[in-house]
This record gives structure tokens, sequence and C-alpha cells, in this order.
């Protein structure tokens, strides 16, 4: 057959792609980009931002409570020892010198209840603790270098203090006869020499003044250092709600996607995950309040009375030596009379009472408000505020704490009442001298003034302890508390993680 070709043949379309493929312009139209909304990629990028989110959170948590911790470790460690240390060379000092005015009184005569050796043995032993607090606080305060500076400055003046005790003590056994409270002039010089050492000229300076300088320092350290964990669990006790809210709503958010998406009512993985979200929050935030809380027990209930009553002790010890010294110098009215004064301020640091111009007056006074005073109305003594036991009357905490400070406070009215009677004591014969020395150092015998002093440092002693042992029982707890909260973070969050990675996996897997 025969002709012209006038039209092109049509070719079957389906027939080429059966018989020769699709060409390569067909692939670029069929396969499809997936965009990057699409639900897997939705879910992975939630997961990797509230992993990202958890570890961040963790690390940010640890390190908060690693700080309280390290700071509430410095208060136990460090602040608290020096306090201690700083304030029980503060007595010792006092008593040191009481118990080389108490040799003095006796002079070379055997017939005092209370013989110069005993008294030489006391100031030894003191000497002995001093030193040990001393060292006490070097060790405490390492790496504090301007207190340790003060620190130096204490120790030498202590030496010098030593050594014009030891001349004066060798001046009376060679010169200061066999009459009790006849201590020559040339050794009421010497020991006038040794107080000026201890106070300095004008009463307010010397080693005493150094070493209050030092413990006011000890102290400071400790209120700034109590300040400072208070803030670091706030802020921990912070970052707790916060990082901990926004994880568990993140979860909340996820479980709601996939709820839509895959029209599933619970994902058990994502539900456990937030369940640690929300331990990590509560957890947290409630172990912060309440190492914050067994903080506060133990520094301002307990360390703030401990402070209060071992302020209260060395004063006590001085005011002992002040009565002592007001015996010696029975033939030095200028000396008797400011011996008598800083009675008089160290009664007042110790239970202050406004309107006293004198010994005798605070005695009546002290007298009538002992008798006033009881266990009710506590909170509303009449003592000064700044006054040891006006701090500790209104700090009052712990069971028996109460009963216990109003006994060291009637044990207090007594010795007070004892040294009043002191002063009006005759002392114009040799024999009644005696007695008045016998009545002022003599701790054996019922009545006397140092007995009630023996009586009141006890009684003050059981106050201190029991404030004590809640300092030593709460401080650990505040430590151990908060301190779980330094690694207990990381297992949450990686508890998270993996329980987040569970819940959504099934989920990807239908997507292949």
């Amino acid at each position: 057959m025969s002709g012209t070709l006038t039209q092109a043949p049509k070719r079957s379309t389906s027939h080429r792609a059966a018989g020769y493929g699709t060409s390569f312009s067909d692939h670029l139209t069929h396969i499809p980009h997936a965009p990057r909304g699409t639900t897997p990629n939705l879910l992975r990028a939630a997961a990797a931002a509230t992993g990202v989110l958890a570890l961040v959170a963790a690390f940010v948590l640890t390190g908060s409570a690693s700080q309280a911790r390290s700071r509430i470790s410095t208060v136990r460690t460090t602040d608290a020892p020096s306090v201690r240390a700083t304030d029980d060379f503060l007595f010792r000092l006092q008593d040191m010198d009481a118990q080389l005015v108490n040799a003095l009184l006796v002079n070379g005569d055997t017939e005092v209840h209370v013989p110069r050796g005993t008294s030489e043995a006391l100031y030894d032993a003191d000497r002995k603790l001093a030193d040990g607090d001393l060292e006490a606080a070097t060790v405490a305060l390492a790496g504090d270098q301007p207190a340790l500076n003060q620190l130096h400055s204490v120790s030498d003046d202590f030496g010098q203090y030593q050594a014009q005790a030891t001349r004066t003590l060798a001046d009376d056994e060679r010169t200061g006869g066999t009459v009790a409270g006849a201590a020559p002039a040339a050794v009421f010089a010497d020991y006038l020499a040794g107080h000026a050492l201890l106070f300095g000229d004008d009463d307010n300076g010397g080693l005493m003044k150094s070493a209050t300088d030092l413990e006011k320092s000890s102290r400071d350290a400790i209120d700034s250092s109590a300040s400072s964990v208070n803030d670091a669990l706030d802020t921990a006790e912070a970052e707790f709600v916060i990082f901990g809210l926004v994880l568990a709503g993140g979860l909340v958010c996820l479980q709601l996607f996939v709820f839509r998406r895959f029209k599933r009512v619970l994902n058990p993985a994502l539900i456990a995950a937030t369940l640690a979200a929300l331990a990590l929050t509560v957890g947290g935030s409630v172990g912060a309040a309440v190492a914050g809380n067994d903080f506060q027990t133990a520094k301002s209930a307990a360390f703030d009375s401990v402070l209060a009553l071992s302020e209260a002790d060395a004063t006590s010890a001085g005011i002992n030596s002040d009565e002592s010294r007001w015996l010696l110098a029975q033939n030095y009215p200028g000396q008797r009379g400011e011996y008598e004064a800083s009675f008089l301020r160290g009664e007042n640091a110790i239970a202050g009472l406004a309107g006293t111009t004198d010994v005798g007056s605070y005695a009546e006074l002290l007298n009538n408000v002992t008798d006033g005073q009881n266990l009710d109305n506590l909170n509303r003594t009449p003592l000064t505020p700044a006054s040891s036991f006006g701090k500790e009357f209104t700090n009052i905490t712990f069971p028996g704490e109460d009963q216990q400070a109003m006994a060291a406070f009637a044990a207090y009215n007594t010795y007070v009442q004892d040294d009043a009677h002191l002063r009006t004591m005759p002392m114009g014969t040799p024999a009644q001298l005696k007695a008045a020395i016998d009545f002022d150092t003599n701790a054996d015998t019922p009545g006397t003034s140092d007995q009630a002093f023996n009586t009141y440092s006890r009684a003050l002693g059981d106050v201190i302890a029991n404030n004590e042992s809640h300092f030593e029982s709460s401080m650990p707890k505040a430590q151990n508390g908060i301190g779980v909260w330094t690694w207990l973070p990381y297992v949450l969050v990686l508890l998270m993680i993996g329980l987040t990675l569970l819940g959504l996996r099934p989920r990807l897997t239908e997507y292949r």
C-alpha cells in the first residue's frame, strides 16, 4: 500500500511507560520533599529541645545546690569553730587574770582557805587552754589573711601579758610577805603594768581590745556566711521551681501534641517523664526549703544563743576578776573605783538594767526583776535587748531551754547579791580582810561568792550546751538535705530524657 503520510502517528503514553520506564524528569516530579513541619520532624525537635533543656537544668540546679552546701560547710567547719575559739580565749584570759589576782591576795598566808598554789595552778590551766584556743583559731581562720594578722597580734600581746604576770608572781613571792591582802606597793605596781597590757592605759585597749576585735571579726564572718547561705538556698529553691515547671509544662504540651496527632488518649512514658519533672520541681524546692529551715534552726535559734551566752560567760569571768581586783586595791581608792565601775559595766552587758548608777542599785533592781521574771513572761523581759540574757530570753527555742535560762539567771542574781554583800563586809583588820578574801575565793563553802559564781557558770554552761547540741544536729541535716540535690537532678533528668524517647519512639516508627 502506498500514499503520503499526512499526520503523525499517535503513540500511547501508557505503552511507552510500560515498555521503556519513566524518564528522569518524571522522578523529579513524583518524589516528595518532606516539609520540616512534618510530624516526625516536630517530634524529633521536641525530644531534642527537652533533652537540652533538661541537661541545662541539671547543670544549673546541681551547681546551685553545691554552692549552698559549700557555704553551709563554711559556717559549720570554719566560722563556728573560730567564734568558739575566740570566745573561749576571752573567757580564759579573764579567768587567768582573776587567778593571778587571787594568788596576789593570798601572798604567803597559809591560813586562807584557797592557798596560793591552787590559784597558780588554775592560772596555768587557763593559760594552756588559751594557747589551745589560739591554735584552734589559727586552723579555723586558715586562708583569711586579715583575720590571721589580727590573730598574730593577739598572740604577741598574749605573750607579753604572760611574761609580765610571771614577773608579778615572782616579785610577790619574793617580797609579798605572809599576810593575806597586804600586797606591797611594788607588787601592786607590777600588777598594774600587767593590767595595762591587758586593758590598755585607758581601760579600753590592750590585749582584751585586740581579742575582742578578733572575736567580733569572727562573729561578723559567721553572720555574713549565714546571709550568703540563706541567699543560696533561696536561689536554689526558686531555680528548682522555675526549671521544673518549664520542663513539666513542655512535657505536657508534647503529650497534648501526640494526643492530637495520633488520637491516643495517654502516653504512659510521657506521663512518667512529666512526673519525673514534677518530682524535680517539688523535691528540689522542698529540699532547699527544709535545708533552709534546718539552717535557721542551727544558726538563728541555736548558735545565736550560743554567741550571746558565751559572751555572758566571758564577761562574767571579767566581773569576777573585777571583784578580786577591787579587794586587791583596798588601799588605792582610784583603782578601786575603776574596778567597781568595770564590774557595773559587765553586769549591764550580761543582764542590762536601765537606770542603774552603781553596783548597789543594780543588785537591788536585779533582785526585783528576778522575783518578777518567770517562764511565761521571758519574751517580755525588762532586760535591755542588747545584753546577753536579754538576747537569750527573746530567743528561747528548744525544749527545756526556758527552764535552763531561768536557772542560770537566778544563779547570776545570787552571785550579784553575794558581791553586794562582799562590798559591805568589814575589812579594817587582817582577820576581817582574810574573811573577805575567803568569801571571794572559796568555792567549797556554801554561801560564798566564788561558790555562787561557779554555780552560775555551770548553769550558764547547761544552756550553752543545749543550744550547741541543736546546732550540731541541725547543721548536718541542712548540709545533707541540700547535698542530695548536688547529684539527684542528673538522675531525674536522665530518667526524664529516657522516658521521653521511649514514649516517642513508637510514634516515629509509624512513619518508616
